[in-house]
C-alpha cells in the first residue's frame, strides 16, 4: 500500500512541477505585454525583478486549478496505461483510492496558506514598488495609520490611535512636549481629532506639568493646537502596508472596527482569503468522482464547476463588502460543492467493471 501512494503522490507531484511552471509564465507574459505597452521606464532589470515578485501571487491563483488538473491527468493515465485494474482487482475502490488522494490538496492547502501569509505580502509590496518605477509613477499614499508616534518638533511628539489620512480625521491622540532638559511639560489627550489649519481635538485633557508635584488639569470640549501639521510628510514616514494576508486583513479588519472606520471590505477579503486557501481540497474533492466518468461532457462538467466557484465566491464577497449578506455567507459556495462532492463520492464507480 505504502509503494502505491509514494507512486500516486510522485505522479501528482510531477504533474504540479510541470502545470504551475506552465500557467505561471502564460499569465506572466500576458501581464508583462500589458506592461510594457504602457510602461514609461524600459528597464529590463525592474522587468524581471516584476516578473520574479509576482510569481507567489500567480501561483496562489492557479494553484486550485492546477489540483484539478493534476488530478484529471492522473485519473487518464491509470486509465489509459491500464494501472487502475490491478488497483481495484486488489481490493481497493475507488472511494478509498480517493481518501487516499484527498490528503494530496490537504498538503497544499497548508502550502497556499504559508505562500499567502509569508510570501506573498513582502512580493506583493515589492512588486508594487517595481510596477511604480515603471510606469513612472508616484508611490501609493496609505489611506489610513494606526498606533503611531511621529515627531511635530525637537522637542514635541504624536501618537495617534487612528488616522484616516484621506479624510484627515483620527481618534485617541496624545500630544507630549518635554524641555531642554527632556522633561516632560505639557501633555495634551483627545478622543477625537481632525486636522485642518490646525489640529482640533475634541474632548480635551490638557496637563501642564511645572513640576512633578505641580501640575493642572484642564479640560476642554474642543480644543485647537496652534501648530500646523504636514499630512504629507506623515504620508512619508508612516509606512502601512496594503493587506494580503489572513491575519493582515483581520488585524486592519479589527482595528477599523475598534475606530469606527468602514470595515466590510476587510471583514469580506479576510473570509474569501479563508476560502480560497482550502479552494485546493474543495475543487479536488467536487471533482474527482467525475473523473472516472467516461462520458466526453465531464470535461465540460469540470470546467464549468471551477469557473463557477471562483465566479460565486467573488460575487458573495462582493456583496458581503457592502453588508447586504453576512460574510461567513462567502464558504456557502464550498459548503455546496462539499455537499455535491459528498453525493457524487457515494455513487461512485467505474464504469467497465
Amino acid at each position: 500500500m505504502k509503494i502505491l501512494y509514494r507512486y500516486l503522490y510522485k505522479k501528482l507531484t510531477i504533474y504540479l512541477l510541470i502545470i504551475i511552471p506552465s500557467f505561471s509564465i502564460v499569465a506572466i507574459l500576458v501581464e508583462l505585454i500589458e506592461l510594457l505597452r504602457k510602461a514609461k521606464n524600459l528597464d529590463f532589470s525592474a522587468i524581471a525583478l516584476y516578473t520574479l515578485y509576482q510569481l507567489p501571487e500567480k501561483i496562489y491563483y492557479i494553484l486550485p486549478i492546477s489540483v484539478v488538473i493534476a488530478f484529471f491527468l492522473l485519473a487518464k493515465d491509470l486509465i489509459n496505461r491500464r494501472e487502475i485494474y490491478p488497483i481495484l482487482l486488489n481490493g481497493i475502490s475507488l472511494k478509498k483510492l480517493g481518501t487516499i488522494i484527498f490528503i494530496f490538496p490537504v498538503l497544499l492547502s497548508f502550502v497556499q496558506l504559508a505562500n499567502l501569509e509569508f510570501v506573498m505580502p513582502k512580493a506583493k509590496m515589492k512588486a508594487q514598488e517595481v510596477y511604480l518605477f515603471l510606469k513612472n509613477r508616484p508611490q501609493n499614499e496609505p489611506l489610513i495609520a494606526y498606533n503611531s508616534w511621529v515627531t511635530i518638533d525637537k522637542r514635541t511628539f504624536m501618537y495617534f490611535g487612528f488616522l484616516d489620512l484621506r479624510k484627515k480625521v483620527g481618534k485617541n491622540i496624545v500630544i507630549i512636549k518635554f524641555n531642554k532638559d527632556f522633561d516632560p511639560v505639557l501633555r495634551i489627550e483627545g478622543s477625537n481629532f481632525n486636522v485642518e489649519e490646525k489640529v482640533k481635538i475634541k474632548n480635551a485633557k490638557i496637563i501642564d506639568l511645572k513640576s512633578f508635584t505641580d501640575f493642572t488639569i484642564k479640560k476642554f470640549p474642543e480644543y485647537s493646537y496652534d501648530k500646523k501639521l504636514d499630512l504629507n510628510s506623515f504620508k512619508k514616514l508612516i509606512k502601512i502596508k496594503k493587506p494580503v494576508s489572513i491575519r493582515q486583513y483581520y488585524k486592519v479588519a479589527k482595528i477599523a472596527e475598534k475606530f469606527g472606520h468602514p470595515a466590510s471590505l476587510y471583514w469580506s477579503k479576510f473570509y474569501s482569503k479563508l476560502a480560497t486557501v482550502v479552494s485546493p481540497f474543495i475543487l479536488g474533492f467536487v471533482v474527482y468522482p467525475l473523473l472516472w466518468s467516461r462520458k466526453k461532457y465531464v470535461i465540460g462538467v469540470i470546467a464549468g464547476l471551477i469557473v463557477v466557484y471562483w465566479y460565486a465566491t467573488a460575487f458573495l464577497t462582493s456583496i458581503a463588502s457592502t453588508n447586504v449578506i453576512p460574510f461567513y455567507a462567502i464558504f456557502s459556495v464550498d459548503i455546496v460543492y462539499l455537499v455535491i462532492g459528498a453525493l457524487l463520492f457515494k455513487k461512485l464507480k467505474f464504469s467497465e467493471l
